[in-house]
């Protein structure tokens, strides 16, 4: 039984600057919260020296070569704000701009459609010591920078995410201490949540008035919340969690509000900005696709506890992967109903979606990744049935195309890469999984 795939189906594979480029002091580059915290508190990020990762940024052009070989047809990657403006919201660095440049000039000359990402957990520390996300001069900053992309690159890029994963940068951030700068409050969550909606949307704006025609949006980490149970109870719980976690994002970009069902919750509501409503209402512009990543389902019960009233669970009888991610990939296919049904008409793109294996250390072995072939096959396969049952999704991002820096979330402790990298040698060798996805990219169907 084959899966097959529509002729123009963007089959590719992601990155991010701060997670392979390394040459943190090279080109003019300013400081990121993750060169600086690393120095402070290396075991926040597992030992993971963003400075000795991959060295794509003098290795790009052979590396968009093997992923030419491979047969890519788009490449998501990401600008470092921090090469762009280095030391504050004035002054531009042309080495980063000329760098970016010949990189997007390198992925065009490959036949690949080029997506790009303005901000991927890399904020740089000036932005932190002015103040942060919270910070209400934040928009404008950040505005600036991606007016000077959009001047730079904007006629070659052909798809643009304000952020990746705003929940991390926000809600990680502010609310729960996950990554920089490791608050732990939730009003401050909250704000910082609302004034990167409010940022997008000016940008988003922005970029639609300067002409270009390429699309824009924003890279959300979406995951579908499972009931442990059929009691009405639990189920109402799931819905709320993939709300608060997902929801906020979405119908903020797609829908102009927030979820209704989370605003009935004092305690939420009370930490939101008084004139919420009427900020998201005064500048809302929809975006022009769904871009998200998809790794894992959550699953979810009731419970009182004064606050969305729920609790998550991990489900033990799911196969984990090393990263502790549970792998269930009929998830995707329920994930892409759900936003066909939800956002009807909106393109839906899989930014990203990936396994990581903790490394044992025998560098042949490791390239034998049958758990990523089998990975790749079984999501491909969900893809291809929500297609055919009508889902307008448009592209396949697998995450990543080499090893990376996992920067808070592992170091360089886990396998995620199509080509494995030698840390020490920077060598790159393609892995199994690598002639596997240029078959199926070559064939347009998954066995």
């Amino acid at each position: 039984m084959n899966f097959p795939f529509p002729k123009d189906f963007l089959f590719g594979a992601a990155c991010s600057a701060c997670q392979i480029e390394s040459a943190c002091n090279e080109g003019g580059k300013g400081e990121d919260v993750g060169e600086h915290y690393f120095k402070l508190y290396p075991e926040k990020y597992c030992g993971g020296d963003p400075n000795n990762s991959a060295d794509f940024y003098w290795h790009y052009r052979e590396d968009i070569k093997k992923l030419k070989e491979m047969g890519l047809k788009i490449l998501r990657f990401t600008i470092s704000w921090s090469r762009i403006y280095p030391n504050g919201p004035k002054e531009v660095c042309q080495a980063g701009i000329d760098y970016y440049s010949d990189l997007i000039d390198a992925i065009k000359e490959a036949g690949m459609v080029a997506f790009f990402d303005l901000f991927h957990c890399d904020l740089p520390y000036w932005v932190i010591e002015k103040g942060g996300i919270i910070d209400p001069e934040f928009s404008d900053w950040f505005c600036a920078y991606a007016k000077t992309c959009f001047e730079a690159f904007g006629d070659r890029v052909d798809y643009w995410a304000t952020v990746n994963e705003p929940s991390i940068n926000c809600m990680g951030a502010y609310a729960y201490g996950i990554n920089a700068p490791f608050m732990k409050d939730m009003e401050k969550g909250l704000l910082a949540t609302h004034n990167m909606i409010l940022t997008h949307y000016r940008v988003v704006r922005m970029y639609k008035s300067m002409g270009f025609h390429g699309k824009i949006s924003a890279v959300l980490h979406v995951q579908p919340t499972y009931s442990l149970s059929l009691d009405p109870k639990d189920i109402a719980a799931a819905d709320r969690d993939m709300e608060f976690y997902s929801g906020v994002w979405l119908d903020a970009m797609f829908l102009g509000r927030y979820p209704e069902v989370l605003l009935k919750y004092p305690w939420y509501k009370d930490k939101l900005p008084k004139n919420y409503e009427k900020e998201l209402r005064d500048n809302f512009i929809p975006s022009d696709f769904i871009g998200f990543n998809y790794y894992n389902p959550a699953f979810a019960r009731y419970v009182d506890n004064g606050e969305l009233d729920y609790e998550i669970f991990a489900n033990q009888e799911l196969s984990q992967d090393g990263y502790g991610f549970v792998q269930y990939p009929q998830g995707l296919f329920d994930l892409l109903m759900y936003l066909k049904n939800k956002y009807p008409g909106v393109e839906l793109m899989i930014t990203e979606n990936g396994v990581g294996k903790k490394k044992w250390g025998n560098l042949e072995e490791e390239r034998e990744d049958d758990y990523r072939v089998t990975y790749l096959r079984e999501h491909l396969r969900e893809i291809s049935r929500a297609y055919q049952a009508g889902a307008p999704v448009t592209a396949y991002c697998h995450w990543s195309f080499m090893d990376t820096n996992e920067l808070y979330a592992g170091g360089y402790n886990y396998m995620f890469g199509l080509m494995q990298v030698n840390f020490e040698t920077k060598e790159r060798i393609p892995r199994k999984s690598f002639h596997y996805y240029k078959k199926v990219i070559e064939n347009g169907m998954v066995d």
